[in-house]
């Protein structure tokens, strides 16, 4: 990795990270001579060396009355390092303390009825985030109708709203898959050893889970960001897994 990545990610900015190397392979020299080094303007340096002079970085004495700065042996680096991750031990169980306090709690909210799962589906959309979704195909498109489930498909493509399906295979579902490229969508098709039995979306920070195998279909929404990564990393098993030759 370079020298200067490995600074920077140490925390310190792109310019302090010039000047330091600038000072370490100059040894003792000018703030002008580091300048020119370093190639920033002379006024910057000058800021930038009492920055890291406050940072235990670099220190000045004088030579024929100049000013020479020297950069501190880069062990230093390393020292303030383990500085700041003591300090930060200290203050870990107050800061896990603040987040216990003001966690946000998942928000779950429910639909029953084709009318009310429309209205859950209409929030997939006004969300405007790219969609994972398990389902099978067949009964949703037989309990939300072909002609609400095309003008869903229309609606989110005019929203640039990307989708990811996993699906068992049928007829219906492979001709799915053929109209993928037009339809902003990438469709594979479940192992059939795995079985669906409720359609799930996951999108945003949201996962909304809906069954489909009773008279009257009953959907929940749950808003909860680990609950989504849970559910996403799930989906993506099912995803490489349904791309593996079958």
């Amino acid at each position: 990795m370079h020298l200067r990545t490995v600074i920077e990610q140490l925390g310190y900015s792109p310019h302090e990270t010039s000047v330091y190397l600038a000072a370490l392979e100059l040894g003792g020299s000018s703030a002008t001579e580091i300048a020119e080094k370093a190639k920033i303007p002379r006024t910057t340096v000058n800021l930038v060396i009492r920055e890291l002079q406050k940072k235990g970085l670099m220190n000045a004495y004088l030579k024929r009355r100049r000013r020479i700065w020297a950069a501190e042996n880069p062990e230093r680096l390393m020292i303030a390092l383990k500085e700041r991750e003591a300090a930060l031990k200290i203050v870990l169980p107050e800061l896990q303390s603040l987040r216990h306090d003001t966690g946000v709690k998942p928000t779950v909210r429910t639909y029953s009825g084709v009318e009310e799962i429309k209205q859950l589906m209409a929030d997939v959309l006004e969300t405007k985030h790219h969609i994972s979704a398990m389902l099978s195909w067949d009964p949703w498109v037989e309990t939300l109708g072909r002609a609400w489930v095309d003008n869903f498909t229309e609606m989110r493509y005019r929203r640039f709203l990307k989708i990811r399906l996993l699906t068992p295979r049928t007829k219906l579902s492979v001709a799915l898959k053929q109209r993928d490229g037009s339809e902003l969508r990438d469709t594979q098709f479940l192992p059939a050893s795995v079985t669906i039995n409720n359609s799930n979306y996951i999108y945003g920070n949201k996962v909304a889970i809906i069954s489909m195998h009773t008279k009257r279909p009953v959907g929940i929404l749950i808003e909860d960001e680990d609950i989504h990564h849970t559910m996403l990393e799930l989906f993506e098993g099912l995803w490489r897994e349904s791309a593996k030759p079958q």
